[in-house]
């Protein structure tokens, strides 16, 4: 019994050591990640005021001291403070060490508890109030760690101290004193290495749910700033429910669904923030079904990642409109042009924008527009996609021209493609003065930097690598099969 005495003394001392030296360590890194936190609250009105006046750089800034909290609060900031600061690297190795003793200690301990409970057909001479206190103390002990949040952050620990106080009483009721004391000592050691773990995943918990706060704070304010960018983009006002939810159908059309993808996913994560926040954590950790602090960092990637789809889309789907726009105005003034200056016949019924896809058709983004723009679904033009106009002359040719909008690293440049089929030999001078009323039409000189190509093999448009133009010539192909 001597001999467990001294274990029990040797284990609580480590373990007291261990828990001073834990919280040296924790005091650093918490200083680390309190500093970043500053910087953070510092910049928080300067970046609001980023976000609306489209002020790159000090919303880098803040993006960037997000990441250096993010970085603070995660496991690699140890090992930053271990680079930088040569008293914590010789904390924390001291750490390691005692740590390594006091498994050793533990197992010594446990062995030597085996050893007594083995011994249970003796009668063992033993202090009858020494086991006692110490069953009293480690009933004290289970009855402070079961006020933790156990079942959260390491489930069903619990139980197994519970059944061993069960069995040190059981052997305290038989007289095996001796036995119930070494039972009761291993009892309240181990739940006292179990509160150390469940306080340090606890915080753990706290510090990446603070984090997943700030981000999804920053991806909302960003989310409304790109409500209001785009209001002022198209020149509206209003800020009333029904004027923000027909922005936002807008958007949402403008970037292929993607907007609300970003805004969908946003809201799930802000309802689990909102539920942590309604119950409080105390009370939200004796949830079954709370999130766990894995799930937190992979909601933090999850909003790192709808962040970058946000950044991503914010110029492309601004182009994508303005360039359609420009398709629109552009048929406007070749219709106008081609019908008046050189009396060529428009065929409406074979021009349009392109028919939207099966797909396109039933997303939400495309029927929400199309029933924002003309109050049922029955329009199935995709004003996204390219322009197509029909025309004949007076001899039977039959002139294409595709306005179609190519996609390059975030821009969208419209170029127009030229086809007339003769019927016959193709007739070279009429189709110069063609693509030179073209260029005319829409203000381009003669030299017009490619945007006007003529195309007098389809052949050639098949064999391109751009998408866009390999599908123009399979619809040149199937309205000339078709003809008129």
């Amino acid at each position: 019994m001597d001999e467990l005495k001294r274990l029990e003394r040797e284990v609580k001392n480590l373990q007291n050591q261990l828990r001073q030296q834990n919280i040296q360590a924790e005091r650093a890194r918490q200083s680390l990640i309190d500093e970043n936190r500053r910087n953070l609250e510092r910049y928080q009105s300067e970046m609001q005021r980023a976000l609306r006046e489209h002020d790159a750089a000090a919303q880098a800034e803040y993006e960037r001291l997000l990441r250096e909290y993010q970085y603070s609060v995660g496991s690699e900031a140890g090992r930053r403070l271990a680079e930088t600061d040569a008293a914590y690297k010789r904390l924390m190795e001291e750490v390691r060490r005692n740590e390594e003793a006091l498994a050793k200690k533990n197992r010594e301990l446990e062995s030597a508890v085996q050893e007594l409970k083995s011994r249970q057909t003796q009668r063992e001479e033993g202090s009858m109030s020494q086991a006692q206190e110490y069953l009293y103390n480690a009933a004290i002990q289970y009855r402070e760690i079961d006020k933790k949040p156990h079942e959260k952050f390491m489930p069903k620990r619990l139980e197994i101290f519970y059944n061993s106080i069960k069995d040190g009483q059981q052997l305290f009721k038989t007289g095996l004193f001796e036995a119930a004391t070494a039972v009761a000592i291993s009892v309240k050691s181990g739940l006292e290495r179990l509160g150390y773990n469940i306080d340090d995943k606890e915080h753990e918990w706290d510090r990446q749910y603070d984090l997943l706060r700030l981000k999804a704070d920053y991806l909302i304010k960003r989310i409304d700033q790109e409500l209001d960018n785009w209001k002022e983009y198209i020149g509206q006002s209003g800020s009333d429910d029904n004027s923000n939810k027909s922005r936002t159908v807008e958007i949402n059309y403008w970037s292929r669904g993607e907007y609300a993808d970003v805004i969908h996913s946003s809201e799930k994560i802000n309802e689990i923030i909102a539920d942590v926040e309604k119950d409080g954590r105390s009370a939200y950790f004796k949830r079954s079904d709370g999130v766990s602090t894995d799930d937190l960092k992979k909601y933090i990637e999850e909003i790192d990642i709808l962040s970058e789809k946000l950044s991503a889309f914010s110029g492309i789907y601004k182009e994508r409109y303005s360039a359609s726009c420009q398709r629109a105005e552009w048929g406007e003034c070749i219709i106008d042009f081609l019908t008046s200056e050189i009396n060529l016949k428009w065929i409406p019924e074979l021009s349009g924008f392109r028919e939207a896809g099966v797909g396109e058709l039933e997303a939400e983004d495309y029927r929400d527009y199309i029933k924002l723009q003309f109050g049922d679904n029955s329009v199935k033009e995709d004003t996204r996609e390219w322009l197509k106009l029909v025309f004949e002359n007076s001899s039977g040719s039959v002139i294409y021209i595709y306005i179609l909008p190519i996609e390059e690293k975030n821009k969208v440049k419209n170029r127009i493609i030229l086809h007339i089929d003769f019927g016959g030999a193709e007739q070279i001078q009429y189709s110069r003065d063609i693509y030179a009323h073209i260029c005319e039409a829409v203000g381009l000189g003669d030299d017009s930097d490619d945007t006007v190509n003529y195309a007098a093999d389809v052949n050639e448009l098949k064999a391109s690598t751009n998408k866009v133009y390999k599908e123009t010539a399979s619809d040149l192909e199937k309205t000339k099969s078709h003809g008129l």
